[in-house]
């Protein structure tokens, strides 16, 4: 069986969708794969969206950048997932971030008319598209929140919260304090900053990137407070 049907057959959109009906359906639908390296750009900040993007390998980020160079990650997304789906339906679908490509990456390429075929014969592909655009929306609505309403104490809080109630109170970072930073938007001393005033404060212990939260009190505490200062 080729091997971009079983690993589309773990990919959200074709959930409860048979290895069977993804080959009749890739044997009409028109669609291409393309392979891009690590610090590739796979879609650029501003291009047209008109092909549904699946990422059959790898992992990628998406980003956006401002004139002065200014980086701000919006999400690593690893394989196999829909990219970008929400901008293939829309009056204006031209992406607003980056996609850059982290490591080896294969992408399959959908045309918007044959996406719109594949909704109409199969309904629960139809879903599972709708329900990642909600997720989408989900994130996006928490990616604002996160920016113009939290001080940086707080995202931080937040981020180290994530991780101990997923990993237990100690834990490495899976992300550099540089890639860190892009996701907060801000610059790498300032994150520094509020890590060491973490530290001192005895709300974590930092060596490397070992984490181990030791007053998650301290740290439930913060994300409740407003402070406009520290924004």
């Amino acid at each position: 069986m080729n091997q971009m049907i079983r690993n589309l057959g773990n990919c959200n959109l074709f959930a409860g969708i048979t290895l069977g009906e993804l080959e009749a359906i890739f044997g009409k639908a028109k669609h291409r794969i393309a392979k891009f390296l690590p610090g590739e750009i796979i879609q650029e900040q501003g291009s047209i969206c008109d092909e549904l993007l699946v990422l059959l390998t790898g992992e990628i980020k998406a980003q956006m950048q401002d004139y002065s160079g200014k980086v701000l990650k919006i999400e690593t997304i690893a394989a196999p997932t829909i990219l970008a789906s929400g901008f293939l339906f829309a009056k204006d679908n031209r992406l607003p971030v980056d996609i850059v490509a982290l490591e080896n990456v294969a992408i399959l390429y959908i045309s918007k008319k044959d996406v719109f075929k594949i909704c109409m014969e199969h309904e629960k592909f139809l879903a599972n598209l709708l329900s990642d655009m909600g997720d989408r929306l989900s994130l996006l609505a928490n990616k604002v929140w996160s920016l113009s309403l939290e001080t940086l104490r707080q995202k931080l809080a937040r981020f180290l919260i994530k991780e101990a109630r997923e990993k237990g109170p100690v834990f490495e970072l899976s992300v550099t304090k540089e890639e860190l930073a892009e996701t907060f938007g801000v610059a790498r001393p300032s994150l520094s900053r509020v890590f060491g005033d973490f530290v001192a404060s005895g709300i974590i212990n930092h060596e490397g990137r070992r984490i181990e939260v030791t007053d998650m009190k301290e740290l439930e505490r913060i994300l409740s407070v407003v402070d406009s200062q520290e924004r």
